[in-house]
């Protein structure tokens, strides 16, 4: 199952899919609000957002699936290993972190979502598709911030505004991250600025060193986007069938 960043939507990963889905099923998933998902009436939480992407994998009749989020996907996977580790065979965390720090600080959220509503477009967070790609991918392949920004223009500012809050609603979630059971996989990208490659030196660390760590050279925040070559002999590498 992958799950999208902020405030992108499951088109993200149409990069990596082909890549991959000869070895596994592939699921992606709008996040509430984002994308073809409706805002969702209940109050903005992440294990709201949990909770919804569960629904998907029993929808689906998928007892158990590895789980890979990017970003505030990232948030929603440690979510699920907080709420329903059973669920998990096991956890791919790229470009996020267990920590309650920029750029995904709370307060900062909740005057984003503030702002969306306000100006009623999503213009607030525009400048996440240039935040999104590193400076490689900025020379090398500027498509992929034009294609970053239409989504981000299409969005549904509502959903945007509960989805901000629904980030600036989340927990530390590190001790999750400790406990978990299954295999972990980091996948980080090397000119990352928002979340830096040190993110996932410390989850690693917090893990005792269970796990692996992957920095990838010259791709920014969206790794799946960026280098989806890369990321998938990564998950081919470390990531069992289920």
């Amino acid at each position: 199952m992958l799950l999208h960043a902020f405030p992108l939507d499951s088109g993200m990963w149409h990069r990596l899919v082909p890549l991959v889905r000869e070895r596994w099923r592939v699921v992606t998933v709008d996040l509430p609000g984002l994308g073809a998902s409706e805002v969702p009436d209940a109050e903005p939480s992440m294990a709201g957002v949990a909770s919804a992407v569960l629904d998907v994998l029993d929808a689906l009749t998928i007892d158990r699936a590895h789980v890979f989020g990017i970003s505030t996907g990232g948030y929603v996977a440690l979510q699920m290993a907080t709420d329903a580790p059973s669920r998990l065979s096991g956890l791919v965390l790229g470009s996020t972190t267990t920590l309650l720090v920029e750029p995904d600080d709370p307060a900062q959220r909740r005057r984003t979502a503030a702002e969306v509503e306000r100006l009623g477009t999503t213009s607030p967070v525009a400048g996440s598709a240039d935040e999104g790609v590193g400076a490689t991918a900025h020379r090398e392949q500027p498509e992929l911030v034009t294609m970053l920004r239409e989504t981000i223009d299409r969005a549904n500012p509502a959903g945007v505004a509960w989805m901000a809050r629904a980030i600036a609603s989340r927990s530390d979630t590190t001790d999750a991250l400790i406990r978990f059971p299954g295999p972990v996989a980091l996948v980080f990208g090397a000119e990352d600025q928002a979340t830096p490659a040190s993110r996932g030196e410390e989850m690693l660390a917090a893990r005792g060193g269970r796990g692996h760590l992957e920095v990838l050279p010259g791709v920014g925040h969206l790794t799946a986007l960026e280098a989806p070559t890369g990321v998938a002999a990564h998950l081919l590498a470390r990531v069992a069938r289920p």
